[in-house]
């Protein structure tokens, strides 16, 4: 199946008679590159925030149980710190998810251009 799809791609690499028929179908590809390039660039985003505000949130939450005395205040206060983590990481899963999904919904849509033009070109 890969080999007849490298075929493919290569015979209509060589039916293209300039660089603008070229560069016209290879449009939707760049596209695709740029979507998930930018797709990419918002998870890391995302993710790098996510670690700075758990290492952040670990530091405070470790001197302020290194100053506690009372062990019922200091268990209170880790629960109270593992409640708010559990959010921050759920939340940070669903802003994920919201990003794949509309990336999803973006590709499709190129895919469903790309596929509608071609066969505008063909006929």
């Amino acid at each position: 199946m890969f080999t007849q799809l490298t075929e493919q791609f290569t015979t209509a690499m060589k039916s293209f008679n300039n660089e603008e028929q070229f560069s016209t179908a290879m449009k939707p590809f760049n596209s695709l590159v740029e979507i998930n390039s930018k797709t990419v660039e918002q998870l890391i985003n995302q993710q790098a925030a996510l670690i700075t505000t758990i290492m952040n949130d670990s530091v405070a939450q470790t001197k302020a149980l290194s100053e506690q005395t009372d062990l019922a205040a200091a268990i209170e206060s880790q629960k109270a710190f593992t409640e708010e983590l559990q959010a921050k990481v759920s939340a940070s899963a669903k802003e994920a998810y919201d990003v794949v999904t509309k990336t999803s919904e973006e590709v499709t849509n190129l895919v469903k251009d790309s596929v509608a033009e071609a066969t505008t070109i063909a006929k």
